[in-house]
């Protein structure tokens, strides 16, 4: 049985029926969910991973919780009050809170949508049945500067590379023993380093 290529009215999608492991060569499985369930007409996929991520945020923020997204857009870690990363993922339009990192046991999942179905009471509970990863930072000692990124003297060639520190948006390491590498190669250059 071949494909079909089905239209509704608001976009075009391929029905995969028992032919689906030769579809997924052509299209990932989780994008063709998004491509069906998800995407508005003559959205990008760029577009559409930017939007839900924008709902993410905003179902903390509307909480009272304080995160922040890093890494891959589409898979981004969500970091709380820059000190951890928190047990949980997005699928699709979906939040799902796992009990432990990297656990397939799903605590609670919260549809994102305009208004999320959770209140903020419920958000605190599940952040706490969950154990979280901590991050670390790279603080400049004596200041409330972090490890923020670097930057090259000339850049077209990579040379002549140097830390910049600020006070928000520090880059963030989930291993412990990596932050220190970063530590030890700034404190070669000069720099008085702590790791937080």
């Amino acid at each position: 049985m071949s494909c079909r290529i089905r239209q509704c009215k608001f976009f075009i999608y391929i029905c995969c029926g028992p032919c689906k492991a030769y579809c997924s060569e052509y299209l990932n499985p989780a994008i063709y969910y998004l491509a069906i369930n998800k995407m508005r007409k003559n959205e990008t996929l760029e577009e559409m991973v930017a939007r839900r991520n924008k709902r993410l945020k905003s179902l903390f923020s509307r909480n009272g919780v304080n995160v922040r997204l890093v890494g891959d857009e589409q898979k981004p870690a969500v970091i709380m009050d820059e000190s951890v990363v928190l047990s949980c993922y997005v699928k699709n339009f979906d939040l799902h809170f796992t009990k432990e990192p990297f656990s397939d046991e799903i605590i609670k999942t919260v549809k994102l949508k305009h208004e999320p179905d959770i209140t903020r009471l419920e958000i605190q509970e599940v952040i706490e049945q969950c154990k979280h990863r901590p991050v670390f930072r790279v603080l400049l000692k004596g200041t409330d500067l972090f490890l923020v990124g670097y930057n090259y003297l000339n850049s077209e060639d990579s040379v002549g590379r140097y830390p910049v520190f600020a006070k928000h948006k520090p880059k963030v390491y989930f291993d412990r023993s990596y932050a220190e590498k970063v530590a030890d190669n700034l404190a070669e250059d000069g720099y008085q380093i702590e790791i937080i």
